[in-house]
């Protein structure tokens, strides 16, 4: 578990605390999101659950170990992976597969072993294909995945994603979360990741808002996206989806109450026609 204890956050030189006394634990197995505007906050909190910053007061605590404590700053990064907004900052390599074993041989793996969890990971990410390949020379999407399967190689119990999608056209956003939703059902891993598309907090199962530093909400998505007024004051928006299934249940169609995303949209609707096609 990683645990946040009051902690605050002042950058030097900065008029105003980046968090304020924020406390919140993640257990493995969690699908988080963390939202808000922008300077609220949200890829502070990301960077202080794997220790890259440090608390100005309060504790960030991962598996009973101290952020602070130099002692087990590698332990707690091997355990909570990172991926950055931007793939190119944290690729190095010169094919996909050295880049998935970089990381690995950091951790002193040996052959065998790497040998088989770049596979796993090449499968269940779809890259076997650009085995081969420069990082650099793919696409957005591919890169992203790229960055995600080699944090995933390691085996971390907590995998952290700030704004994976947000340089990304919407075929490399859709690309980039098929693959992290089918990680959030890994109850192993917990997924947490900062984003601004309200599409990509429906997905997850808790959401965290940040507002001027300070945690405001922590709970569901629905629940998030049923206080109107606390969306606009805190510079969220609903999903689409939800906003079209308003309509469609003033126009008789059955809508569960569930539906935010537009899968889950076309899903209920197709289903609402087969059940009036079989009367």
């Amino acid at each position: 578990m990683i645990e946040v204890q009051d902690v605050s956050l002042t950058y030097h030189g900065a008029g105003t605390s980046a968090l304020s006394n924020v406390s919140l634990s993640v257990h493995p197995g969690e699908s988080v999101a963390i939202a808000g505007a922008s300077g609220s906050g949200k890829t502070t909190l990301l960077r202080l659950l794997n220790g890259l910053r440090l608390p100005s007061s309060g504790r960030v605590v991962v598996d009973e170990m101290d952020t602070a404590n130099e002692k087990h700053v590698w332990e707690i990064r091997r355990r909570v992976g990172l991926i950055f907004q931007n793939p190119d900052n944290q690729l190095v390599s010169t094919t996909v597969e050295r880049e998935i074993a970089f990381g690995m041989e950091n951790l002193g793996l040996d052959r065998a072993e790497m040998r088989e969890r770049i596979s796993d990971v090449l499968s269940r990410l779809s890259l076997e294909s650009l085995r081969d390949r420069p990082p650099h020379h793919l696409s957005g999407g591919e890169k992203q995945r790229v960055a995600v399967a080699a944090v995933l190689a390691m085996r971390p119990t907590y995998l952290l994603l700030d704004e994976p999608t947000s340089l990304l056209d919407a075929l490399g956003r859709r690309e980039v979360w098929s693959i992290i939703a089918g990680l959030a059902e890994d109850a192993s891993c917990a997924v947490v990741h900062v984003t601004q598309f309200p599409e990509e907090i429906a997905l997850a199962t808790r959401v965290l808002v940040l507002d001027g530093g300070k945690l405001v909400f922590d709970g569901r998505p629905l629940d998030l996206f049923g206080a109107a007024s606390d969306l606009r004051n805190w510079g969220l928006k609903r999903p689409p989806a939800m906003a079209i299934a308003d309509e469609l249940r003033a126009n008789g169609i059955t809508i569960p109450a569930s539906v935010a995303t537009l899968d889950e949209l076309v899903l209920a609707v197709s289903r609402d026609e087969s059940r009036e096609g079989g009367v």
